[in-house]
């Protein structure tokens, strides 16, 4: 085999052998998660209101469901909310406490950071770094079909 078909041989092996990562990593990229068009009502820069019978709030009806709105005037990342139970919505802010990234929706219990991978629980604690400090948790009021977020 002379040098250049060598070379091409082993140029040709190693798009071959290197496709598949990247294709991985650029599937890794895309965010297939539930975000909201933020169809919700912004009562003030303190309280945010959801109506559960408007696409994709429904989502939040059946424990388990979980959305990420865009960010807002009440957190400039967006938030994150998770139906835990009947009685029970979770909300957090989508600001990754690692470098101020965007959050996915939690998928499995647990949101993704996309930009350098920490995950976070239910609690908001990081199960994988590198982001080492709690999500900022809201205060969540169901009165019937609607939701209200609050910072305090």
């Amino acid at each position: 085999m002379k040098r250049r078909e060598f070379i091409g041989e082993a140029c040709r092996f190693a798009v071959l052998c290197s496709s598949p990562l990247l294709l991985s990593t650029l599937q890794s990229c895309e965010d297939v998660n539930n975000e909201s068009n933020d169809d919700f009502n912004n009562i003030n820069e303190d309280t945010l209101e959801f109506n559960l019978e408007q696409s994709p709030f429904d989502k939040l009806k059946v424990v388990g469901g979980s959305i990420a709105t865009q960010g807002n005037s009440f957190d400039s990342n967006g938030i994150l909310l998770f139906r835990q139970s009947e009685s029970i919505i979770l909300a957090f802010s989508r600001r990754c406490t690692h470098a101020g990234a965007t959050l996915n929706a939690f998928s499995n219990g647990s949101s993704r950071c996309s930009s350098h991978g920490s995950e976070f629980n239910l609690s908001g604690e990081p199960t994988k770094g590198p982001a080492s400090s709690k999500l900022d948790q809201y205060i969540v009021e169901i009165v019937s079909n609607i939701i209200k977020v609050s910072k305090s």
